[in-house]
């Protein structure tokens, strides 16, 4: 073999070595972009939670003001469609009202 031959076979050599090289890389780069996108994921569940928690918490603020008519007619036996008929509060947002009565007289 001539000296132009065994750097050419060299170089290919070199070559196929930095494929692998790279191709290993690629893998890692892939596992770690799978559990990035996971915590992403968990992120994105997590700020929507809060949200939505903020929106109930802002709900029974708005809707304090009534609490003690709705507990009124809710302890005189009506349901909770039909204390949610007469004052025009959604069933949902009665709810919350009782939840969070309950929540204040625990403490």
């Amino acid at each position: 073999m001539e000296m132009m031959d065994m750097i050419v076979l060299g170089l290919l050599v070199l070559l196929v070595i930095i494929l692998f090289v790279l191709m290993r890389k690629n893998s890692k780069l892939s596992v770690e972009n799978k559990k990035l996108t996971e915590i992403l994921d968990v992120k994105d569940v997590t700020i929507a939670n809060y949200e939505a928690s903020r929106v109930a918490v802002t709900d029974v603020i708005e809707n304090f003001s009534s609490l003690d008519e709705v507990m009124t007619l809710i302890h005189a036996g009506e349901s909770k469609a039909e204390v949610s008929e007469k004052l025009g509060i959604p069933l949902s947002k009665i709810e919350l009202i009782i939840k969070f009565d309950k929540l204040k007289n625990k403490s």
